[in-house]
């Protein structure tokens, strides 16, 4: 009986570390103006905390059903002003890391204008980081320094509109093995006012999702402890409006934190 509750004891500390090592998207911000917990947020379908399991279905968008809510408010933003959204494993506190230090990985963040179907959404990407060579740092490791916050800049040169912003967090830790890579979709309604309704020349690149991500691309299936991030190429389309390229450095050889 005694070994039978240990064994007990410790597959609930298991699986304790194994939910702590996810993550979700807990509050939007606005400057210092921080909203309610999952306001403004599309709620998730089953656990909330897991990543989307098949990156080919329609759970990619939003890690829901098919990306919509009819339910959840739209936040009215204006273009050119600062955004900010904020991951969180359980609980709005300092000693909440956001994600495991063991899942690293890039964050890229789409908008996409809300159409009658959601099938028809055309999302461009507006912000993305991968690995920092100069930092020796993976963009969650930015995020968790950060208690969780990532900030963007709303396009000026988009139209305006009812738009869905598409957060995602991956995880590159099993990101070796076909299928191994962890995303953290999660999805606010935004209604953006103030934008010139044009895109620049170029415009951005338009994806669908599913349909962006294949899984040999070399941001998804990728061993991060061989390439340390010093050839890491983020998935899905260039950033818009483009950003200016960051010159080459070189990475330190640190030492990945254990998996849990």
């Amino acid at each position: 009986m005694r070994s039978l509750s240990f064994a007990a004891v410790a597959l609930c500390a298991i699986a304790g570390q194994v939910v702590q090592a996810h993550t979700q998207l807990y509050n939007v911000a606005i400057g210092d103006m921080i909203f309610k917990r999952g306001q403004y947020i599309q709620p998730v379908v089953g656990p909330r905390l897991s990543p989307v399991a098949n990156f080919t279905t329609k759970e990619i968008r939003c890690r829901n059903s098919d990306g919509t809510s009819p339910k959840t408010e739209y936040l009215s933003v204006k273009a050119g002003n600062e955004f900010s959204v904020v991951w969180r494993h359980h609980n709005d506190t300092l000693e909440d890391n956001m994600v495991s230090p063991s899942h690293r990985g890039p964050c890229m963040i789409y908008l996409g204008k809300v159409e009658d179907n959601p099938d028809d959404i055309k999302w461009f990407k507006i912000y993305d980081l991968g690995f920092n060579k100069d930092t020796n740092k993976w963009c969650s490791d930015v995020a968790r320094d950060n208690h969780g916050r990532v900030d963007v800049v709303i396009p000026k040169d988009i139209e305006n509109g009812k738009y869905i912003l598409r957060t995602e967090l991956l995880a590159l830790h099993k990101a070796m093995d076909p299928w191994g890579a962890q995303f953290y979709p999660n999805c606010v309604q935004l209604d953006i006012s103030g934008a010139s309704n044009k895109f620049l020349d170029p415009p951005p690149e338009f994806v669908s999702f599913p349909g962006a991500y294949e899984p040999d691309h070399p941001g998804i299936l990728y061993n991060r402890r061989i390439d340390k991030g010093l050839n890491y190429v983020v998935p899905g389309p260039a950033v818009y409006p483009p950003v200016e390229p960051s010159s080459p450095s070189s990475v330190s050889e640190g030492e990945e934190p254990n998996e849990p």
